[in-house]
């Protein structure tokens, strides 16, 4: 019998409130279940898939029963005494929204994150920007044989006194992607990291710094990608195969870093895992989050055939 695969998933189990631009409202699972729930149902138990986060003593008893209905492995889930993460987004239209933060467990440390350098994939999924330490991540680099995944995410993302999420240069932005083999941003945040440099010109320099590839999602525009194959620099855009109305942009990125880590371990060349990834994150797209996660397989279904048919 084949190996599963084990991909370690590390960030933030959050909660979400969410009012739309209609004046809508939802109170979701948010955050690294995006993820998680995109991995649960794509792979449909042909990887071993393991949480690793701190989860709030407020949030543990709920947090843990949608894990364990998942069968994902939460050994490397540590309760804390601090309150779990609850982000309230409010939408002014399908793309801009205001996000506050109330709560915030402390980051994975090194030696929690230890326990899991016998994975063949790690996914960092940055949904609050505290979820592991640089130290911790460097650490893990430092041990680690198999492929980091980094979405930078809300590494960007500061915080005022109120909890309002604010748009701020990191000043070690470049030691995180140092530890990554591919790496995640939305448009926004390489306009910010590369000080207003188009995408594509930001992410043939920021290979400099070690990844192999940069993956940017450019909303309803598709994503690009650029990525070094073997002695060559390669570049691909892929437009969104259809635009939602209306369209609900939560959990888009999380879905998309998912679906991009399991193309890979599922044995798709780079440029059929960046097409999967963009076709499926649309395709949450024109779903309210978080339900339609769990038929996500059906309804992307044309899009899995072609990734991975004959």
């Amino acid at each position: 019998m084949m190996r599963r695969p084990v991909l370690a998933v590390l960030g933030t189990l959050t909660r979400d409130t969410t009012v739309y631009a209609d004046g809508s409202r939802s109170e979701n699972l948010g955050g690294l279940f995006y993820s998680i729930a995109t991995l649960v149902h794509l792979f449909e138990g042909g990887a071993k898939l393991r949480a690793v986060a701190h989860l709030g003593a407020d949030f543990d008893t709920a947090g843990r029963a949608t894990l364990d209905s998942w069968a994902v492995d939460t050994t490397l889930v540590r309760t804390v005494r601090e309150s779990n993460n609850h982000v309230f987004l409010t939408y002014r239209d399908d793309a801009t929204r205001d996000e506050v933060l109330q709560g915030l467990v402390p980051p994975v440390t090194a030696e929690l994150l230890a326990g899991a350098l016998d994975a063949d994939h790690l996914l960092v999924n940055l949904t609050s920007g505290r979820d592991v330490t640089l130290g911790a991540l460097q650490a893990f680099r430092g041990a680690f044989d198999g492929v980091v995944q980094l979405d930078i995410h809300s590494l960007t993302l500061d915080f005022e006194p109120d909890g309002h999420r604010i748009l701020r240069l990191p000043v070690d932005w470049e030691a995180w992607m140092e530890c990554a083999d591919w790496v995640q941003m939305n448009e926004t945040e390489s306009h910010l990291l590369g000080g207003g440099e188009p995408p594509r010109d930001f992410a043939r320099r920021a290979l400099a710094l070690g990844p192999r590839g940069i993956l940017t999602t450019l909303g309803a525009q598709g994503s690009i990608v650029v990525w070094r194959e073997r002695d060559r620099i390669e570049e691909l855009v892929v437009p969104a195969p259809f635009e939602p109305h209306p369209a609900y942009s939560t959990g888009c990125g999380d879905v998309y870093g998912a679906t991009f880590a399991y193309a890979l371990l599922s044995g798709a060349a780079v440029r059929k895992a960046v097409a999967l990834a963009t076709a499926v994150a649309t395709t949450k797209a024109a779903h309210e989050p978080h339900a339609a996660l769990a038929q996500i397989r059906s309804l992307a279904a044309e899009h899995l055939e072609r990734c991975f048919g004959a």
